[in-house]
């Protein structure tokens, strides 16, 4: 973060006005009379602003060069002046035009480590590196900002004219080996210096060999292959047999059952596990008997240590059928001994126990789990669930105790809870306290300022690079307070990040906000589907961001692709949109929530298919359905073996409780969500 005081050339208005200005939108003055709405004081320079960058990133390539842009006195005085200076020194690289290398160097010696000097910075050092020119690379390289490619060059320059001091050559040698021992492939850059340094004796075999594990450890046999080739035939007999056992897992297991005890005792635990863990995901049926003759060869007792234990083995094969939801999950589990259950074991067997209706079994296991495990509201619900299930008076009683206990907290399991107990839920508004005075001086603060300055540009990704450069030097208590900043430029994705840093949680008045109230209403209008859960999706997707763009290019506001969003429109008779058109708030939520309507109609109005569907795609979610009976929603959605898309589906239906409660103050039901999961096709 780059808060260098305020100056007149930079400012484009005194900082006391922009602060008294930014305050008064904020409602932080302490006047009797409603303010009038405040002038803009940026609003013609930030049109300048944004017309300037945009025509320069749309300029080609033969009007780009010698190109030095005109700027009214204003412009250059704008507090966002230096990205626009620092883009249109980007910009000839991008042609492959040679960069002016005095003017960037300038900028970089000017304004340092400035978050509009990242990019600038990585490209310029990249284009030095291709120009070999390893002064200029050394003394402008941020190791803090480097990767993996930009350690690379480093070293080029570095070997490129190595220095002849023993003192600085073990230096050398230091910075070298720390960028090479790695498990993981690195870029071709690496390639010279490496050859260079095993020309100097630095990579040893023994130095090779711990390279090769590290490679192993990640399940990079192919790097680890590549490196064993330096040893000769009869060195590191383990480690080649790990690498074997990764390429062809099925093959060398069985080789390593033929072989007996002999030869199961000459592998790495690590390798048999890692075998075991690959058979397991890919086909664990196929693991289930493997690892039975793998154990029954090893001998008894069994000499394998961690991770490759019986009871580990055993574990990974019963996680593989548990996650494919296979019929023989609950006595793949019963095989394993409790002590080699971890985490994922402990809860992965629950659910195979859920998903089968083996009710008691679960409370069981439940009760078996780590206490701080068992304490979260998942199992606490669940154990409700299990207990209920009993028919008993005893178990009706422990179950109404467990619920009631959830009713006190907020989240998806809470509004479950509410649900068996035949309520509605009412989401316990927790208003974070407020600080106005320390407000003042946070709306002070350039990075703040900048941050606005860049949302209200259009400028997403760079208003939170600012955000959160100016976050990390905020105390939790100060981040609470500077998350009620961004809401009044409608930056919500910046009031999330910053409540989140606070552990601020439960403000549903900060955290839930209605943006694009109208445009919402409207798709709701025209699709059927209600508004809230348009709202719920739109939270989860973009954070209300309509300039969201996703690695994917899923775009705006309900993050569609392009070519989703343009065969919703040629079934429901819309417009076709462009990618400009997805960003545009009223096109996204009608095109998103029509889409919504499509998947409903497609899983005959069952919301959590639509939401793992729109969350992991049509072919997962077929996969995940119940083969031949219908499941409870809520055991079905426990079961989703993606953690991400399991996580979506539970924030998403929360997500519409809160809208809809913020929306009518009334207690809120999630039965018209989780309509049971009828069978796959």
């Amino acid at each position: 973060m780059n808060d260098r005081p305020a100056n007149p050339r930079r400012a484009g208005l005194p900082l006391r006005r922009l602060s008294f200005v930014l305050c008064t939108s904020l409602g932080l003055t302490a006047q009797a009379q409603q303010p009038a709405p405040p002038v803009d004081p940026y609003a013609a320079v930030r049109a300048e602003f944004v017309q300037q960058l945009s025509a320069l990133e749309a300029m080609p390539a033969p009007q780009l060069a010698g190109s030095t842009g005109e700027a009214s006195d204003a412009l250059r005085g704008y507090m966002l002046y230096p990205y626009l200076e620092a883009q249109r020194l980007r910009m000839p690289m991008r042609y492959g035009l040679a960069p002016d290398d005095t003017a960037i160097a300038a900028l970089l010696g000017r304004d340092g480590d400035a978050p509009w000097t990242r990019d600038l910075r990585r490209d310029w050092l990249l284009d030095l590196a291709r120009r070999q020119r390893w002064p200029d690379f050394i003394k402008h390289y941020a190791n803090n900002r480097a990767d993996a490619r930009l350690k690379c060059e480093r070293l080029r320059a570095l070997t490129a004219t190595p220095p002849a001091e023993p003192a600085a050559l073990a230096q050398l040698q230091d910075t070298l080996l720390g960028v090479w021992m790695t498990g993981s492939q690195l870029p071709d850059a690496c390639v010279a210096p490496f050859e260079w340094a095993r020309g100097q004796g630095w990579l040893t075999p023994e130095r090779n060999e711990r390279r090769a594990r590290l490679a192993l450890e990640a399940g990079n046999a192919d790097l680890a292959l590549f490196l064993l080739k330096s040893l000769p035939p009869e060195a590191a007999p383990p480690l080649r047999g790990w690498a074997r056992l990764l390429g062809n897992p099925d093959r060398e297991i069985d080789a390593l059952i033929a072989g007996g005890p002999a030869l199961i005792n000459q592998q790495e635990p690590a390798a048999i596990a890692a075998a075991v863990i690959k058979i397991s995901r890919r086909d664990p049926l196929a693991a289930a008997p493997r690892v039975n003759a793998l154990i029954a060869a090893c001998g008894n007792p069994c000499p394998l240590a961690s991770p490759a234990t019986p009871g580990e083995l055993r574990r990974e094969v019963a996680l593989g059928h548990a996650w494919s939801r296979l019929p023989g999950s609950v006595t793949a589990f019963q095989q394993v001994e409790l002590a080699a259950l971890d985490e994922r074991a402990h809860e992965w067997r629950v659910r195979a126990a859920l998903w089968i209706g083996q009710w008691s079994l679960a409370a069981s296991w439940i009760d078996q789990m780590p206490a701080t495990l068992a304490a979260q509201p998942r199992w606490r619900y669940w154990k409700a669930r299990a207990r209920a299930a009993k028919g008993d008076a005893e178990g009706a009683k422990v179950a109404k105790d467990l619920y009631e206990g959830l009713l006190a907290e907020n989240g998806y399991y809470p509004l479950l809870a509410a649900g068996r107990l035949g309520r509605g839920f009412t989401p316990t508004q927790i208003s974070a306290p407020q600080d106005p005075a320390l407000q003042r001086q946070l709306v002070q603060q350039p990075g703040v300022q900048r941050a606005r300055e860049l949302w209200l540009a259009g400028r997403s990704e760079w208003s939170s690079l600012e955000w959160g450069e100016t976050l990390a030097s905020l105390t939790p208590a100060q981040a609470m307070q500077a998350a009620r900043l961004p809401g009044t430029w409608n930056a919500w994705v910046q009031t999330v990040t910053a409540a989140s840093k606070a552990q601020v949680f439960d403000d549903f008045e900060l955290l839930y906000p209605r943006p694009f109230e109208s445009e919402v209403q409207a798709a709701a209008k025209l699709s059927g589907v209600p508004s809230q859960w348009i709202f719920a999706v739109m939270r989860q997707e973009s954070l209300y961001d309509p300039r969201a763009r996703s690695r994917a290019d899923a775009l705006g506001l309900l993050q569609m692709l392009v070519s989703t969003a343009r065969e919703t429109a040629r079934r429901q008779g819309q417009p076709a949109p462009d990618a400009s058109a997805l960003l545009d708030p009223a096109v996204n939520t009608r095109l998103g929530a029509l889409h919504l309507k499509e998947l409903l109609d497609r899983y005959e109005q069952e919301f959590m298919l639509v939401l793992g569907a729109y969350n992991a795609g049509p072919r997962p979610v077929q996969r995940w359905r119940p083969p031949t009976e219908s499941l409870d929603a809520d055991v079905w959605i426990e079961n989703v073996p993606y953690n991400e898309t399991r996580s979506y589906i539970q924030r998403v239906t929360w997500h519409s409780a809160v809208f809809g409660w913020r929306a009518t103050g009334q207690p809120q039901s999630a039965d018209k969500l989780l309509k049971p999961i009828t069978p796959g096709g």
